[in-house]
């Protein structure tokens, strides 16, 4: 770690050396300026995550949303998580400088488990805690060719875990990356960066993209002023070859390896005076992958397709001493076909194969049995027949998944499509999806409070400790959405997208029952140990609307404004309502000043999360750029403009080993992109 600041502050001057050296340098490949992107051009962009095949977000019998490259650019934004605040509907709280919160229409927590995550259809959810480490998963924003979202279960295509929503971060193909490309940035926050890209061809068939990407960034404080202890680095390398050996066949290989080591700060339980205390330790995560997909057309009416990945992932942590070791194989097959000329079918096959290996070193986090292996087998279909001249789409589906832990869930969903004219369309669905039990939830017992003896609380001479206990027995939570929205193009420069809904939950693991207390002396020191455990018995109703329009004000100005509203009603223990913001507002500007210069800025108001201990907020990213040709782009960035110091996400939950919250800062980023 000392190296890498090392070498952040020497930083400034490697990029002026290499400015010196590239700047004769010659073309681009991406040039995308604002007055390209037309309206008519947004309203057809095309998505596969709804259905698994191409499909215009106008025709999308779904509420999504796609996160186009050049406004994740524009932003500012150099994590996916700032890139997913854009997004009506998605909830994103920072805890610390290496953490975050992500979720779509409520639920929110630092391992939100509703919410399913791919990388190009790789799932990077993990089944320890059920939720996504963001800072693993950091990928170059230029490699981005736009992020898919879907609100709302999407379990019948992609199986458990695709409860409130699915997000798709979907790479570029690499013959749109061909050349050199380097980029520094430097700032408050991020202490600075350097990434380095490489593409080119093999043969007449076949491209491939080398890339590589080191980020360090500062500590921040905490609400007292004192360190967080949080400060991170992330490196990792990619590669990404596509090839055609036929007209008929596309092979994609992708391969990665990451590695992030990072400060960490906990509320560290103990069984001796003072019972608790704040402790500072380090996290050491690194993990490598590779995937392969075949995509074959057979004809005019069928094609078909192969995906399969191994990924391995490795963890440390000191606070609490815990050692993760996980390995996840996976394979997909999917067929599909037109069955007349109204009729299409999608049906395909799965398996997963998950081995696990925890080990702890302390009395706050358990598992047993230390070792487990986890097998997923899943079957799906789902047909669509348009109807009335093709205005109207019909669409069924389900899919069968059998967890072999949790057993067998069946998530099936109907939807239907009205094209009422070229440019206006209205949708409604029903779907269910299932969330199935973590490895904690599972298996682990955790240990976050230690009631000091000789108390009112605890009048014993012993300390008395709470244990969260998992329980194999437990099912899988379910939902049943019932959603409508409507998609349209108002005049040749506004559009609208507009969608509602009500879910249903049953079989929440939010409530516990309290067993017999006993003594444990297994850890040095004899305690009272209450166990508390988690059940299926909670239930939950939320409901809310998101609305997202786009305004091309000008040639050369256009404006994007996202409002959301969610209601929880969570019947459950105190604390399971309050984790998502009630209000959520954001207001993207794109403003081209010439050929040379760009400004862009974007404004967000958060309501506030009464029980994840935030206030409301409204602040504001505002961006510079200059790109003197094609090859050269210098921009600074501004974030948290209105505001500094304040929370986005508070406290801790009692069942998941959190890191203490700090504040979020006002920050600034200077960044160079030179291509040669």
């Amino acid at each position: 770690m000392t190296l890498w600041m090392s070498c952040t502050r020497r930083l400034p001057a490697i990029a002026l050396v290499a400015c010196m050296t590239l700047v004769t340098a010659a073309h681009a490949d991406d040039a995308n300026p604002l007055t390209r992107m037309s309206l008519e051009y947004l309203m057809n962009i095309e998505v596969t995550t709804v259905s698994k095949q191409p499909e215009r977000v106008q025709n999308a019998a779904a509420a999504v949303y796609v996160l186009t490259r050049e406004e994740i650019r524009r932003s500012g934004a150099s994590t996916i998580p700032d890139a997913l605040r854009l997004v009506p509907g998605v909830n994103v709280a920072q805890i610390n400088a290496n953490s975050w919160a992500v979720s779509i229409r409520g639920f929110n927590s630092r391992f939100a488990n509703k919410l399913l995550v791919m990388i190009d259809g790789r799932s990077i959810y993990s089944p320890l805690f059920s939720g996504v480490f963001w800072d693993r998963h950091s990928v170059p924003i230029e490699e981005i060719d736009r992020i898919e979202v879907v609100r709302g279960p999407g379990g019948t295509l992609w199986g458990a875990n695709a409860v409130n929503g699915v997000i798709n971060i979907i790479t570029r193909h690499s013959s749109e990356t061909q050349g050199q490309q380097a980029e520094f940035s430097v700032g408050t926050e991020k202490a600075g960066g350097l990434s380095l890209r490489q593409g080119a061809s093999i043969g007449d068939e076949a491209t491939y993209r080398l890339s590589a990407q080191f980020d360090g960034y500062n500590e921040t404080k905490l609400p007292d002023g004192s360190g967080a202890n949080d400060q991170w680095e992330n490196g990792q390398a990619n590669l990404r070859v596509d090839w055609t050996p036929t007209v008929d066949d596309e092979i994609l290989i992708e391969s990665g390896y990451s590695r992030v080591m990072a400060g960490d700060r906990h509320t560290q339980p103990s069984l001796s005076f003072p019972y608790s205390t704040l402790r500072n330790g380090d996290i050491d995560r690194y993990g490598a992958f590779v995937m392969g997909r075949w995509n074959h057309q057979v004809n005019e009416a069928s094609d078909v397709s192969l995906q399969g990945f191994v990924d391995h992932r490795y963890m440390d942590i000191d606070t609490p001493i815990a050692e993760e070791y996980r390995t996840t194989a996976d394979l997909q097959a999917q067929h599909g076909i037109k069955l007349g000329a109204k009729t299409n079918l999608t049906w395909g096959a799965g398996y997963r194969a998950i081995f696990s290996d925890i080990q702890t070193g302390d009395f706050s986090l358990d598992a047993a049995p230390e070792s487990e292996n986890i097998f997923v087998y899943n079957v799906f279909a789902q047909a669509s027949r348009r109807f009335f001249d093709d205005q109207v789409e019909l669409t069924l589906g389900s899919k069968l998944e059998h967890h072999s832990v949790s057993g067998t869930e069946i998530q099936p969903s109907a939807r239907a499509l009205w094209n009422v004219t070229s440019r206006h369309a209205v949708w409604t669905a029903v779907s269910t999806a299932a969330r199935t039990p973590s490895t904690v939830e599972n298996t682990g017992t955790v240990r976050n409070i230690v009631v000091p003896p000789g108390t009112l609380t605890n009048p014993s001479p012993l300390p008395l400790v709470p244990s969260i206990e998992g329980d194999k027995s437990l099912d899988a939570e379910r939902v049943t959405a019932y959603e409508a929205g409507y998609h349209g193009q108002i005049s040749e420069t506004v559009s609208l997208d507009v969608a509602g809904f009500i879910n249903s939950y049953t079989d929440l693991l939010l409530d516990s029952d309290v067993g017999v207390s006993s003594i444990n002396t297994n850890y040095g020191t004899p305690f009272i140990e209450l166990p508390i455990s988690i059940n299926n018995k909670a239930e939950a109703t939320t409901y809310g609307f998101e609305f997202s329009g786009l305004w091309q004000a000008r040639d050369n100005w256009r404006l994007r404004a996202g409002y959301a509203w969610l209601h929880e009603d969570i019947k459950a223990p105190a604390g399971a309502e309050g984790n998502a913001p009630e209000h959520q507002l954001t207001l993207q500007s794109f403003y081209d000043i010439d050929e040379n210069w760009r400004f862009d800025t974007v404004f967000r108001f958060v309501d506030n999360l009464e029980n994840a201990g935030a206030d409301a907020y409204l602040n504001m990213d505002a961006r510079l750029s200059w790109s003197p040709n094609d090859s050269i782009e210098v921009a600074l960035t501004g974030r948290n403009l209105l505001d500094s110091g304040y929370l986005e996400y508070g406290n801790e939950r009692a069942d998941t080993p959190l890191p203490t919250a700090s504040e979020v800062d006002r920050s600034v980023l200077l960044t160079m992109t030179m291509k040669f």
